[in-house]
């Protein structure tokens, strides 16, 4: 089991990343969480489902670690966990697995792993007190993802993906890590997007997390884990003097200038 202090929660509410409320107006968002593990027995899914017109939700599945036996092979230990949490603007999920050696040189059986997601949606309206209804702007967000945790050893797989799309322009930031291929990496922090005052567009944001860990073989008798967890942000790097998002949920996407 891997404990995870509800504390982390409170401190991803909106406030506490410079989010603040504002007039909640009558259009669609939303959000929805899930947290999948697998692996043996005990195992389970928690699904938030899709809540509109809300703006957060959790899922948690953290089930026991067990000793797993087989007649032929021995015994092993496994553990897995996963959670993730969503606001809109803001994400978080986690996982974790752990397999290792108990008695024997060997064990069978499908890799152990937790699998947890956050997904938000909302809409933006482009407001302006200095420019008119039809002029062009442009708009940079950021798509900062905090990589908390990110450590892997023995036979491992997993990954941390989130995707972010603003109106038709996309991106997308990847980082896996597999025992036998190695690592990768693919980092896209901006997203432009281009509009006119008075256009309203959608945001879409969603945070994958996936960690697996193996079980052992003869020529590797070895304990092997993997964590991972990361919060995704979404914020305003770049927008003209006099121009204000106004959003669905009420959100207000903080203005955090790039270094």
């Amino acid at each position: 089991m891997f404990t995870r202090n509800a504390a982390l929660i409170a401190a991803l509410t909106v406030s506490s990343f410079g989010f603040a409320a504002s007039s909640a107006h009558a259009q669609y968002f939303g959000v929805d969480t899930s947290a999948q593990t697998l692996g043996y027995i005990g195992t389970y899914s928690d699904n938030s489902g899709w809540l509109v017109n809300h703006t957060s939700a959790s899922s948690l599945s953290d089930p026991a670690g067990v000793t797993l036996s087989s007649p032929s092979y021995g015994s092993a230990f496994a553990d897995v966990g996963a959670g993730s949490h969503a606001e809109q603007g803001l994400l978080h999920a986690w996982a974790s697995a752990h397999t290792n050696p108990v008695t024997g040189n060997s064990f069978p059986g499908s890799a152990p792993y937790g699998y947890g997601y956050a997904h938000f949606t909302d809409r933006l309206t482009v407001t302006s007190s200095t420019l008119s209804a039809g002029t062009k702007v442009m708009i940079v967000f950021g798509n900062v993802v905090d990589r908390t945790t990110w450590t892997y050893s023995g036979f491992y797989d997993g990954y941390i993906d989130m995707r972010v799309q603003i109106g038709v322009a996309t991106a997308m930031s990847r980082w896996t890590a597999n025992y036998a291929y190695g690592d990768t990496a693919v980092d896209a922090p901006l997203l432009t997007v281009n509009t006119t005052v008075g256009s309203t567009f959608s945001v879409d944001g969603k945070l994958g997390v996936q960690a697996k860990a193996m079980y052992y073989d003869p020529a590797h008798v070895i304990a092997s884990d993997i964590n991972a967890e990361a919060t995704a942000s979404l914020v305003v790097r770049q927008i003209p003097d006099g121009v204000t998002l106004v959003s669905a949920s009420g959100i207000v996407y903080p203005f955090v200038p790039g270094n």
